[in-house]
Parts: C-alpha cells; structure tokens; sequence
C-alpha cells in the first residue's frame, strides 16, 4: 500500500458499537503531548495515503494522534455510508483514546470524515473540540459541483459501485443504507464544544458558502478559517503551513478552550 507514516507509530484494531472492524494507526507523540487527535480521512481515501499520512505524522509532533480507516476504506471493515454509519466509527476511536488515558481529545475530520466527526459530536461523542475542513453544510438531492456529481451517480448505480471496489478497494453502501440524517448545518446547532470550520477557495466539491452556514449554525464557539486559492478540497490543503497551523490551533484549544482566529 502506497503511503505510510514516517514518525514512530503503531497498528491497532477497533471494533464500533455496531460490530465493524476497524482499523488504525496511533502516533503517541511526546510525552508531554497535551492532546489526543482522532483523524479522519475523507471518501476514497485512507489514514495510509501520504496527505493523511503526512498531516498525522506533523501533529504527532506535539499531540497523540489516532488515525483511522473509515469503514468500507482501508484496512477497515463494513461498507461506506458517506457518513452515516460513521458516528459509530467515531465513537469507537473517541473510546479507544480515552481508554488509553487522554483526558483530551480533539477530532480533526475532513470531507466526509468532517460529517462523520459532525455527526457524532451532535450525538454526544465525548469529544473536547471538533475540526471541521472541506466539510458540507447540506445534502443536496441534486449536487451544485460536478465532482458532486459524479459521486451521486456512483451513489446510485449498483455497477458503479462495484467498479469503485474493484478499481480502488473502497466498499460503498447504496442509497438504502442511508438514514437521512440532519443536514451538517442542523447538526452544529447541538454542539456545545468548540468548532474549528476550515474551508478552502478552490474546494471543487462543496462551495465556500457552505462553511459560512455552518460557522453562523454553529450552537457554541466558532472560528472560521477560509482558505486562500490554491487550497483545494480535504486533503488537496495538506501543505506544511497549514499542518503547523493546524498543530497551534489544537493545542491552543486545548490550553485556552477557543480556538485562534484565522491567519491575517
């Protein structure tokens, strides 16, 4: 498998409350690290691509760092609901950090992990902080952006989705798996915790408006980073800049309870 971590790191396996295996890779960082994150990637990818592998290994040099396959993707079991099914997934990761002793925990999502991460804080996953980059604010029945699309058509056609697992490993669920959850937006209303919402202006998937709903929705502390051009959608951001920033904003959270404003 292409990709990997540099920094020292360690496999582990979890299963959600549903029964579904899962897969992970934990980077302990210092011993002084103040934080535990949980990372997760976004549709189609893995913890073990290199943008995700990267960002996990950048954060770990100051925080502990919980990366993790999504089900359906990976190494990790189930199939794909776009993230649905995910709270469990996130739940489970959440678990996983505070059994090992973390006393904090900050869920960094992006893309679809972003709506997993959403999710399950609005149900009342035991997180002290949630990032939210390249995330939606609604679920639109017929997609703005043709990468959107795209990923409806997949969505829909039966074939379609065998040809994703075939070509690129990732079991995707139909729509008869889907629960019609909340919109995004109607889930950040019940978040108490603070909210980071990251957004980049050349995001091809989901429009920059679609942050500024869910940062004026949002039920407790914001900050609202817009990106600049040339940051694109989850991990087409993943510069070293930005993992620095990253880094500094979760760890101000943890010090300070809020995170920082956007960079000038």
């Amino acid at each position: 498998m292409l990709g990997g971590h540099v920094e020292p790191h360690v496999t582990t396996r979890l299963r959600a409350s549903d029964g579904t295996p899962l897969a992970g890779t934990y980077l302990a960082g210092p011993v002084t690290a103040p934080t535990a994150v949980l990372l997760l990637h976004g549709f189609a990818a893995n913890r073990r691509k290199p943008a995700y592998a990267r960002l996990a290994d950048g954060l770990s040099r100051e925080v502990a760092v919980l990366a993790l396959d999504l089900r359906g993707h990976g190494g990790s079991g189930g199939t794909c609901t776009l993230g649905d099914h995910e709270v469990a997934d996130v739940e489970a990761g959440v678990r996983w950090l505070r059994a090992l002793g973390h006393r904090s925990v900050v869920v960094v999502g992006l893309s679809m992990g972003a709506t997993a991460a959403i999710h399950a804080v609005s149900l009342g996953a035991a997180v002290d902080a949630v990032v939210a980059v390249s995330a939606p604010a609604w679920f639109r029945d017929e997609p703005e952006t043709e990468p959107m699309r795209r990923l409806h058509g997949l969505w829909e056609r039966p074939a379609a989705r065998a040809g994703l697992r075939l070509a690129l490993g990732v079991r995707l669920a139909g729509p008869d798996a889907w629960r019609s959850p909340p919109h995004p937006a109607e889930m950040v209303a019940g978040i108490r915790v603070p909210l980071l919402v990251v957004h980049g202006a050349d995001d091809a998937y989901f429009p920059p408006a679609d942050a500024d709903d869910l940062a004026a929705a949002a039920g407790g502390p914001t900050q609202l980073w817009h990106e600049p051009a040339g940051f694109g959608h989850a991990e087409d951001g993943i510069e070293p800049a930005f993992i620095a920033r990253l880094l500094a904003a979760v760890v101000a959270v943890t010090n300070d309870g809020r995170f920082p404003r956007p960079p000038r």
